[in-house]
This record gives C-alpha cells, sequence and structure tokens, in this order.
C-alpha cells in the first residue's frame, strides 16, 4: 500500500512539473512578442523622427559672371527703364479663324461615286485643279444633251452657210440678167422702129446673151433650186425674143401676115414678165431663206448656251463661247458614234474654286456622294480672321479703336507681331462672358498663323498714358519666365535676372507692369548672349 501511495505521488508531482514547464514557455513566448511588435515598432518610428528630410532640388542661379573675353565678345551695353507717354491699348486673347469670304465647303451638285481623290489633307491647290473625280450618270446625261445641241448648232450653221453663199450668188446673177433682158427690149424696140443699124449694133451683144453662156459662167457657184428656175425663165426669154426678131423680119419681107408678127411680139413679152417676176422672187427667196436659217442657227446657239448652262448649274463649266464658235468642229457633230465611244461622259471633276490649302477632307474611293455631301474644306490662308471678345471694363475705349491699329502676337513666334485690320466690333453684349465680339482681318503669306491658333490681340487707342518702360531687347524669357538682366556686381561683368511682368510693346519699347523701378539699370545689348551664359551655368550645376 506504501507502494502505491509513493508512486501516485511521484505521478502527480510529475504533472505538475510539467505544467509549470509549458506554462514559463508561453510566458516567455509572449514577451518576445511584444517587445518585437511593439517595441520595434517604436524604434523604428523614433530611428524615422531622428532620420535628415530628403533635400529639395537647388533653386536656379540668377546671377551670372561673364569671363574677360566674353564679356568683351557680349559688348554690353544698358539702359534705364522710363517712364513714356504711349497710345492706351486693349490687350485681349483671340484666335486665328478662317477668312470665310475666303474659305468654302466643295460638296457635290450632282451625285455620284468616287472615282479617284487627287488631293490630299493640307494640300495647297490651285484654282481649277482637280480635287476628285465622280462617276455620275446625271453628268453623263447632261454632257449628252450638251453634245446633241451643239452638234444641232452645227447642223443650223452649214446649212445658213449654204443658204448665204447662194443668196450671195442669186444676188450677183440677177443684174446681170436684168441687164442682159433690158438689152434685148431695147433691141427689139430698135427692130419694130425699122432702125436695121441698130440691129446691126447689137449683133455683138446678142451673141453674149445666150443661156448656154451664162451657165458656164456659174457652173461652179451653188445657185440651189434657183439655178433652173432663174435659167429656164431666162431662155424661155431668149426663145421668144429670137422667135420674135425672125417673125419681124418675115413680116417686113411680106412672108408672113400679121398675126404671127403680134403673136411673136406678145409672146416675148409674155417671156420678159416672167422673167422679170421669178427675178424678184427668186431674189426674195434667197434672202428669206437666209434668214431663217440664220434664225434657226441662233436658235440652236440658244440650246447649247441653256445646256452648257445647265451643265454649269451641275459643276461642270464650259467656254460657252468656244462651243459656240467650234460647233461644226465639235467632235459630235463629226463623227458622233467615234466620240461617245471615246469620251469619257460620266467623268464628273471636283476642281478647286480658287487658290487654297485643303483644311478637311472626308472622301474616299468608291465612296458614294450626294449632293449633300461635303467632300472637302478649302480655305484661302493668305489671309486670315483674328477673332476675340472685348470686356465691359475696355467699353469706354471702344469708340477709339476705329482710327487705331491692331497688332497680334503668338506665343510661338514671340519676337514678332502681325498688323492686322479692324472689320467689326459687335453692338451686343454676351450675356454669359459679358464681352463683345471683335473680328479683325491679317495678312498671312507665310501660312504662320494656323487655323485654331491662340493670340494675344493689341489694339491701339487715341488716348494716351504714361507707363514705365524699357526697351524691347531688354526682355528675355527663362524657363517661361519674363524678365531683365540688371548689373550686380562691383566688377561691372556680373548681371542678375530679375523677373518682371510685361504688358505690350510698343514702337520698340515693352511695358512693365511689375518687378522693375523707375530708373533702373538693364541690359539691353548683350541680354541673349548673358541669358544663354545663365541657361549653361545652371545646367552644370544640376550635373
Amino acid at each position: 500500500m506504501s507502494v502505491a501511495l509513493s508512486q501516485k505521488s511521484s505521478t502527480t508531482h510529475t504533472g505538475v512539473w510539467i505544467a509549470l514547464g509549458a506554462g514559463l514557455v508561453l510566458a516567455l513566448t509572449a514577451t518576445l512578442l511584444h517587445d518585437t511588435i511593439f517595441h520595434h515598432g517604436m524604434l523604428l518610428t523614433a530611428a524615422a523622427d531622428k532620420a535628415p528630410p530628403p533635400s529639395e532640388p537647388a533653386a536656379m542661379a540668377t546671377s551670372v559672371s561673364l569671363p574677360e573675353g566674353k564679356f568683351k565678345a557680349a559688348k554690353i551695353a544698358t539702359a534705364r527703364a522710363e517712364r513714356v507717354e504711349l497710345t492706351s491699348a486693349i490687350d485681349v486673347a483671340g484666335r486665328i479663324d478662317a477668312n470665310i469670304d475666303r474659305r468654302v465647303e466643295i460638296r457635290p451638285r450632282a451625285s455620284g461615286v468616287v472615282r479617284q481623290v487627287e488631293v490630299t489633307f493640307g494640300q495647297k491647290v490651285k484654282k481649277g485643279d482637280v480635287l476628285a473625280i465622280l462617276d455620275s450618270p446625271d453628268i453623263g446625261t447632261a454632257r449628252l444633251n450638251l453634245w446633241a445641241k451643239q452638234r444641232d448648232l452645227g447642223v443650223a450653221q452649214n446649212e445658213a452657210d449654204w443658204k448665204s453663199e447662194i443668196a450671195g450668188n442669186v444676188a450677183k446673177l440677177i443684174p446681170e440678167l436684168r441687164k442682159r433682158a433690158r438689152n434685148l427690149r431695147v433691141e427689139a424696140g430698135a427692130m419694130h422702129a425699122g432702125h436695121t443699124d441698130a440691129h446691126e449694133g447689137t449683133q455683138d451683144l446678142n451673141e453674149g446673151t445666150k443661156a448656154d453662156d451664162i451657165e458656164r459662167r456659174y457652173a461652179d457657184l451653188p445657185l440651189g433650186a434657183y439655178r433652173g428656175s432663174l435659167l429656164s425663165a431666162y431662155a424661155e426669154f431668149l426663145i421668144a425674143a429670137h422667135e420674135e426678131e425672125k417673125t419681124t423680119g418675115l413680116h417686113k419681107a411680106n412672108v408672113v401676115g400679121e398675126h404671127p408678127y403680134f403673136l411673136s411680139i406678145h409672146t416675148r413679152k409674155s417671156a420678159q414678165a416672167k422673167v422679170e417676176g421669178v427675178l424678184e422672187q427668186v431674189r426674195f427667196d434667197a434672202a428669206q431663206e437666209e434668214k431663217l436659217a440664220r434664225n434657226k442657227v441662233r436658235f440652236a446657239e440658244g440650246e447649247v448656251v441653256d445646256a452648257a448652262q445647265r451643265l454649269r448649274i451641275l459643276g461642270v463649266s464650259e467656254d460657252i463661247s468656244k462651243l459656240l464658235a467650234d460647233a461644226h468642229k465639235s467632235v459630235a457633230a463629226a463623227d458622233p458614234s467615234a466620240s461617245l465611244a471615246a469620251a469619257d461622259v460620266t467623268a464628273y471633276r471636283i476642281v478647286a474654286p480658287f487658290d487654297g490649302t485643303i483644311v478637311d477632307k472626308s472622301v474616299t474611293p468608291s465612296q458614294k456622294a450626294e449632293m449633300n455631301d461635303r467632300l472637302f474644306i478649302l480655305a484661302n490662308l493668305s489671309n486670315v480672321w483674328v477673332q476675340a471678345n472685348i470686356p465691359e471694363s475696355d467699353f469706354p475705349l471702344i469708340p477709339t479703336l476705329q482710327n487705331g491699329t491692331i497688332h497680334v502676337t503668338a506665343a510661338a513666334y514671340p519676337d514678332r507681331a502681325f498688323d492686322a485690320r479692324l472689320i467689326s466690333i459687335g453692338s451686343v453684349v454676351d450675356e454669359k462672358t459679358r464681352t463683345v465680339s471683335l473680328l479683325a482681318e491679317t495678312k498671312n503669306p507665310d501660312d504662320l498663323l494656323k487655323l485654331g491658333m491662340f493670340v494675344r490681340i493689341v489694339l491701339d487707342t487715341t488716348s494716351k498714358s504714361t507707363v514705365l518702360t524699357v526697351p524691347s531687347s531688354a526682355v528675355v524669357e527663362i524657363e517661361k519666365r519674363k524678365g531683365v538682366f540688371v548689373p550686380s556686381g562691383e566688377d561691372g561683368r556680373t548681371f542678375s535676372f530679375h523677373p518682371v511682368k510685361v504688358g505690350r510693346r510698343s514702337e520698340g519699347r515693352q511695358v512693365i507692369l511689375s518687378g522693375l523701378e523707375q530708373g533702373a539699370t538693364v541690359v539691353t545689348d548683350g541680354a541673349f548672349q548673358l541669358k544663354s551664359e545663365l541657361i549653361l551655368q545652371n545646367e552644370t550645376e544640376e550635373e
């Protein structure tokens, strides 16, 4: 029994020691974790608090000292800031826009399919240059109509020329026939009066009155249908005159009686009257037909003009005077089948209406183009508009602007000013901005001013004001800050850069709004060399 109690007691003591050991391990672990988490964090925080702050970038040096050699080469010259009287001005922001009188949206006047595009965005073109070519059925129909009218005109002109030539030849032939008929009448009267010498004296003349003689002379001259009527009537007259001559001789010889003699006389008179009637009628008919032919020509010319104008309305211009002058030479009149087979009837060429630049392009080959589709925007940028808004605070100066000038400057060209001409000043104040619009015009021959570019507009007025100024050459810009160099060293070769706020330029001087006192000495000649040396000095220090 004692042995059992001893074993039990030993077992109990062993469990206690095991429990105490486990508790000790847990306590040590907790202590270590606490120190690690809390005390180590505090140490890190304290270390961070004691660490030196990060270094800031060094400020740009504003003083520069030139070595003796560079100083002599720079040829430094100085001047003083002075208050001078300058014309008052309005200085506002503006924007470059296209002159709407020299800007056009090019749209087709007839629908079609784009065959090819000849220009690209930003390309400069001349008046008449082809921008694109469309295949248009409407243009083809209008062009064929014009050719048909031109062909009709050619036919009418040929007919009129033929009628005119006939009328001219008839006008030559009629007086000759009338003269010869008159000579025959004189001869017949002499025979009836018993003057045989008269008959003998007219024998030679009578030889020249034969119809075949006239036919030979006018054989190669066009007379048209009048050839038969004139020569036939004249031949009948010659036969009657010859018959009268023979009968008169036989009557005098008492071979024939009174009746045949009387009949021959009246037959000749009837033929003579018929000749006179034919001559008068032919002269009228020939002249009338010529007039009608000329009227047909004028009507055909009107048809050609109408067809050409209809084609022009669709956007295809034709030289009407050339069409009229060369109607008889036109390809349609010469050989319609050959000309139509070779002609590009449906080609619709979109051309530039004036010199300019393609500022927008929205057309590609194979595209369907309707009448209202915008293909290009063409603008002549040699002359652009400047638009700005004048605030209410400057309204009192507006009446003095009409006789003033406008200067336009751009950040891209700090050393250049563009003179502009005032076009108009608005009469209505914008409700939101409380400004009125201003529109000016300036020349842009070098295309320096781009559409949409922001500019500054300085408008001189007739009023005067005294302002602090320095010579314009004294102001330079370093890292987007404008300023001037002033002497700052006793050696005479050290200068400091002083930032200033500038106003406008006028008469070779720059207005200083702040940053400089009156009478301060600034560098004029050599300011650019000082700027370059200061920039170089700062770059070296950064390295």
